[in-house]
């Protein structure tokens, strides 16, 4: 007895496996998670560390470079790569695939421990890290705005009621504010400090010893307990015009008669621009955009969150308006909706060609019912496997979709010849079986093995289409199956006995026509046959033409899509201040608004405070595309309204549809594509990406060049005068420490909520912060004659450049070459 005879024979054991085949295949499609692509990330680690008022070149060398060495000894580190900038250092981590982005966490803290005693001692908050890929764009941006709120107020409630609470949902890896969160910011009056004979450190002093918090404990006595509250923090910046500083005269210094105490915000040149519905740009508003951990899914994950806004947007005041901007979930369900109804086409198309050649709807049945079982058996195997139903997965259903009905139409067609020669059914399809179930397991073993190379590919490309090789395979699988179980069991139970039966007219037309096929094929065979030649002509041609298409076609990975957000970055000229980067800001804003393919856009400017304003993002959501035209035709609109404004340049690029993850990246904001050099010498490496970048420009191809080596940024050189210095008592440290509180715009201390912790930020006056001959306002205390001493006579300065950013890549010197390419040019 062979294996099909089996199912034959037993017709309600066979209908009650495919009925469970057929249940828990359409239950493990509800369940299956939806995603764009199958979840194979690198698992990455950024480490950030803050050092306000830091130059570049020393957060490279000393906070980069003893983590950096630190890093370098976790097994299974793939590339670590530094961006080095005013005040921030990201140390970027990506590690092999095999490893886990959980167990890596634990070696990455230890490397933070181990290096800790080589960092600065004076870093207001040691290093922390993340889950979190820099170079995958946020899956959700939603943006909060308030008519009535302060800039501190609306942080407050985006961070602990909307960022904190989605911090803790399983899946995501960083919630990012773009906004600022409140502090009391004191502004002094370095003349009024000279006159009154106070030094500045004096008044950091008295910040830091003016408001505390220290318990007090309690009294326990014979009736009644206390316990002590002490009353030592200010809240307001009310409270701190109130404080002493000193003496003068027997008379008390009040800190409101040199310096101006301001409630403000950490960050008081971070501007967030907001326009939706076609009305203008708006400020005040506030951005939160949430990134997933690795392998997370984005569907599922963008749900919960959903869900999650809609109970806090019960508990927030009535003033705050929450829109959601973007959210990847709905690009990826479009998509899967898309492949869906291909395949829900495909299907049709193929049973109705069955119909039209068997001419019998009896006949048609047959291999009709193997279509839609065998891809629900396919879904069921998916499921156990931990598979998605992604662009990939559903890509190898559709291709599978031709080849399903083939084997139960041999098992058909076999069956039939049988049954017109004089058997019977039943005889005929057990007869059939044992002449072609080799037939059947051979075909279908090699289509498999044309499919298998995928499941062995290595990398990220290999990890990717191993799930759509194994989707095909299954399917292969799930069609034998069926076609050695159910589709001759229904041969023998459905087909009527009996010869030759009369055609049907559809049978006839289809005949018909078919006959005047294989008549005008018949003479062009004969004519071929008889003219070898030609063939070998054609044969020929096909070949070279194969070979020149190959080479001339343009060639990339992944086409960009259409996802309908635009991301970029303003680029304004080195050393360009806050009032001109937020002039700039308007301009793009202006046309953003202006153009008709906008739906909702926002950017932000001065991001990071300090001296490098010169950089500002731009993400635009564009309207569906009925519309509006192609995306790259409104990306290539934009930019050539961009490129009409003078002082400076902005590139946009289309967010791609479909991205696979490639771990840490240097890619620059508003570009694809990206070019590393490293070198030990710094100098030598950075002239000769200036030349490479230089050739570049001469090239039509590219468009929107970026690099990293940009050394133009003003700055001052402060040489110290030690001797003289010294002489006086000053230290280096006095010096620097005076500067640092005076323009670093540091942490002094922090006053406490029952809800969060707020700066406390010591700075000069702004009018005393614009030019280098403000330095001459500056005082230090003489420790020889306890007198004031301008800073002037212990230093000179000179102005110079400097680097804006300063790279590693491996620990070696980077220089990175970011840019796109000119529409149709590929990669």
């Amino acid at each position: 007895m062979s294996f099909s005879e089996i199912f034959i024979r037993k017709p309600i054991t066979t209908l009650l496996v495919m009925i469970a085949i057929l249940v828990f295949g359409i239950m493990s499609y509800f369940k299956l998670p939806t995603s764009d692509l199958p979840s194979v990330d690198y698992p990455v680690i950024t480490i950030t560390t803050a050092y306000p008022g830091a130059s570049p070149s020393l957060m490279a060398s000393a906070v980069a470079a003893p983590l950096e060495s630190e890093c370098m000894q976790i097994p299974g580190l793939q590339s670590v790569i530094s961006d080095n900038t005013e005040g921030i250092s990201t140390i970027t981590l990506t590690f092999n695939l095999d490893k886990s982005v959980d167990l890596a966490a634990p070696d990455v803290q230890s490397a933070i421990s181990r290096a800790q005693a080589n960092l600065p001692t004076d870093l207001p908050n040691p290093p922390y890290y993340q889950k979190e890929n820099p170079s995958d764009t946020p899956i959700l941006y939603f943006m909060l705005s308030s008519d009535t709120m302060t800039q501190g107020q609306l942080y407050d409630y985006g961070n602990r009621m909307i960022g904190q609470q989605i911090n803790m949902i399983e899946g995501v890896s960083k919630v990012q504010i773009y906004g600022a969160k409140g502090a009391v910011r004191v502004q002094v009056n370095p003349d009024k400090l000279a006159s009154y004979k106070i030094g500045i450190d004096e008044i950091s002093d008295a910040l830091y010893n003016g408001t505390v918090t220290i318990p007090g404990g309690s009294l326990n006595g014979d009736a009644r307990t206390f316990s002590l509250e002490p009353k030592g923090q200010l809240l307001k910046a009310a409270d701190y015009e109130k404080l002493i500083v000193a003496y003068r005269d027997g008379a008390p210094v009040y800190l409101r008669d040199i310096a101006t105490c301001l409630d403000s915000t950490e960050n008081d040149v971070v501007r967030v621009r907001y326009g939706h519905g076609g009305g203008p740009m708006r400020t005040g508003s506030l951005c939160i955009a949430v990134s997933r951990q690795a392998g997370a899914n984005t569907v599922a994950l963008s749900e919960e969150i959903q869900a999650l806004l809609k109970t806090i947007e019960l508990q927030l005041p009535g003033s705050i308006h929450i829109d959601v901007f973007y959210d990847k979930a709905v690009q990826i369900i479009e998509s899967i909706d898309d492949v869906k109804l291909t395949i829900f086409i495909a299907i049709a198309l193929v049973i109705m060609v069955i119909f039209i050649f068997l001419g019998r709807l009896s006949d048609t049945i047959i291999p009709g019912v193997a279509l839609p079982l065998s891809i629900f058996g396919t879904f069921a195997i998916m499921s156990i496997l931990g598979f998605s139903l992604d662009n990939l997965s559903l890509m190898g259903i559709v291709l599978s979709v031709g080849f399903l009905v083939d084997d139960a139409i041999v098992v058909l067609e076999n069956t039939v010849r049988h049954i017109e020669e004089g058997e019977k059914p039943l005889n005929a399809a057990i007869k059939s079986m044992r002449e072609i179930t080799s037939v059947i397991v051979s075909t279908s073993m090699a289509l498999v093995i044309v499919f298998v190379p995928l499941v062995f590919m290595g990398g990220v490309v290999g990890r990717s289409f191993k799930e759509f090789g194994i989707t095909v395979i299954a399917a292969i699988f799930c069609s034998g199956v069926v076609s050695l179980t159910l589709s001759p069991m229904m041969c023998a139970r459905m087909l009527k006995p009996g010869g030759i039966k009369q055609k049907t007219k559809l049978q006839n037309w289809t005949d018909k026509i078919l006959a005047g096929i294989k008549a005008k094929y018949s003479i062009l065979l004969r004519w071929t046959l008889e003219k070898k030649f030609i063939s070998l002509i054609i044969w020929a041609v096909c070949l070279a033409g194969t070979l020149i298409f190959f080479i001339t076609l343009p060639k990339t990975f992944m086409p960009i899509g259409d996802s309908g957000i635009i991301m970029g970055q303003m680029v304004a000229p080195q050393g360009t201040s806050t009032k001109q980067i937020r002039s700039y800001q308007d301009k793009v804003d202006k046309i953003l608004h202006e153009d008709p393919s906008t739906d909702q856009a926002f950017t932000v400017s001065g991001v990071n405070p300090g001296a490098d304003q010169s950089t500002a993002f731009v993400i635009t959501r564009l309207k569906p595309r009925s519309k509006r035209g192609k995306i790259e035709k409104v990306v290539e609109r934009l930019n050539y309204e961009f490129s009409k404004i003078p002082d400076g340049f902005t590139v946009i690029e289309a967010v791609p549809a479909l991205k696979l993850s490639t771990g840490g990246e240097s890619t620059a904001q508003g570009s694809q594509y990206s070019y590393v050099m490293t070198g030990d010498d710094q100098e030598e490496l950075y002239k000769h990406a200036q030349l490479f970048e230089s050739r570049m420009w001469e090239m039509p191809e590219f468009v929107g060049i970026q690099t990293s080596v940009k050394l133009d940024m003003p700055q001052l050189d402060i040489e110290i005068d030690r001797d003289r210095a010294s002489s006086l008592g000053i230290t280096a440290e006095q010096i620097e420490n005076a500067l640092a509180l005076a323009f670093a715009q540091g942490k002094i201390t922090l006053y406490k909520t029952e809800v969060d912790q707020y700066e406390v930020i010591l700075e000069l006056e702004k009018s005393f912060e614009e030019r280098p001959e403000d330095l001459t306002h500056l005082y230090v205390r003489s420790a020889t004659t306890n007198n004031l001493v301008p800073l002037s006579t212990l230093v000179s300065w000179k102005q110079t450049v400097g680097p804006q950013d300063v790279p590693h890549h491996n620990q070696m010197n980077a220089a990175t070459i970011s840019f796109n390419l000119k529409s149709p040019v590929p990669l």
